[in-house]
């Protein structure tokens, strides 16, 4: 699909997309958030079964510059029949691949956008490139388990508090709450756990290249919420919440919402 200069491909058309992009991700994001344990185990899912739910944006190169990345699977279309946060919703897609649970809902896992590509509002044509896709497929919804991006600031602040935070205009405080907001998503409720990170005291100090001599929490940069540490047990754990979107593609699913 054309979106002068760029172009939308899916990992089902170019196959090598993900491994050309994978060095940008490494520059989004930081070490620990490459270590979901429920991603590591399903993540192979959305190449191997999902090919044509992973978007890439491509620059007038034809390189990957933008990506995002989506699993269908089935909704109720209500707040308690949600997946409990982001990697449930990997857990219910790939259930969904050996049951006769027909998906009428796209889940959005990831909108990435090159470091040297931001500031050109690539993330809405993404989000709008994911809608149009759940649209194509016949599907009623999209929901997204948004990771706030100046939650990183505030990692003291509850999300519960912080998701009613707005500007002096009326809309959300966090720019990518934003954006869903702009485009007509949604704002449900807090996703949590919807991120579950462990790993032990040398791979947390390894992920942060901060020390942790004692056991209790901790801020780390990049994070949404503090971390515990267990060096007894030489555990440490982060449980990441979201903010859960729904972006009706139906008015019938807007009006069951």
């Amino acid at each position: 699909m054309p979106l002068n200069p760029y172009t939308l491909a899916t990992l089902a058309e170019q196959p090598d997309l993900a491994e050309r992009f994978y060095p940008q991700k490494l520059r989004i994001w930081p070490p620990f958030m490459l270590e979901d344990t429920t991603a590591n185990r399903l993540w192979h899912h959305l190449g191997e079964d999902f090919a044509d739910f992973q978007h890439y944006l491509l620059n007038e190169a034809g390189e990957p510059v933008a990506v995002g990345q989506a699993i269908p699977l089935r909704w109720d279309g209500t707040q308690a029949g949600l997946p409990i946060g982001w990697s449930d919703c990997l857990v219910q897609g790939a259930s969904d691949l050996s049951s006769d649970h027909k998906p009428d809902t796209l889940a959005t896992l990831e909108i990435a956008i090159s470091p040297d590509y931001t500031g050109q509002r690539l993330s809405y044509t993404m989000l709008k490139a994911m809608r149009a896709t759940a649209q194509s497929r016949g599907m009623k919804a999209l929901i997204v388990a948004v990771r706030p991006s100046l939650k990183t600031r505030y990692p003291l602040t509850p999300m519960a508090q912080y998701v009613r935070w707005t500007r002096d205009d009326g809309l959300p405080f966090d720019p990518w709450l934003r954006v869903h907001w702009q485009v007509g998503g949604e704002i449900l409720h807090v996703a949590h756990p919807s991120m579950r990170i462990e790993g032990t005291v040398a791979a947390w100090e390894g992920w942060t290249g901060m020390q942790f001599p004692e056991s209790g929490d901790y801020v780390i940069d990049f994070a949404l919420s503090p971390i515990q540490i267990d060096r007894a047990a030489d555990f440490g754990l982060y449980l990441e919440p979201n903010v859960w979107v729904h972006h009706p593609i139906t008015t019938e699913w807007l009006r069951r919402s």
